[in-house]
């Protein structure tokens, strides 16, 4: 299951780029999702039609998102860790804005739960129920 877990993970990953009419197949019905607090116009989503809500927002101010996945680890049976950068850039403004972004993954039958970004690895790590500041002794992927 954990493997399986990371597969979910990373194809998410690999179409967030593409087309933001993805993200109602990977959660589930009363699923939550609570992005980097200090990214613009970002809040907590509860239910799979808030979360694509957020998702189609996000798409319609910002163009070029790009998600490099760094790192995808398993944590137990039900959690993913992954390390990513994004890349995009303002619609309107043009301004840029990129960076890593650290992820914190719950899933259950294969859909997500729960999805908490943070903007450190500890922060990801403790949301998960890891302690220290690195995924050492976290499944590798």
């Amino acid at each position: 299951m954990p493997e399986e877990n990371v597969e979910v993970v990373r194809r998410y990953f690999e179409e967030a780029g593409t087309d933001f009419g993805w993200s109602a197949q990977f959660w589930e019905e009363d699923g939550d999702y609570y992005p980097v607090r200090k990214f613009p116009e970002a809040r907590p989503c509860h239910g799979r039609e808030d979360i694509a809500r957020f998702m189609e927002e996000f798409r319609t101010a910002w163009e070029g998102v790009r998600w490099t996945v760094k790192d995808l680890r398993p944590v137990g049976d039900d959690r993913v860790f992954a390390h990513a950068h994004l890349g995009v850039a303002g619609r309107a403004s043009g301004m840029a804005m990129e960076g890593d972004v650290f992820h914190s993954f719950w899933l259950r039958h294969g859909r997500f739960i729960r999805q908490e970004d943070h903007l450190t690895m500890k922060g990801a790590l403790h949301a998960l129920g890891v302690s220290g500041e690195a995924p050492e002794g976290v499944g590798s992927s």
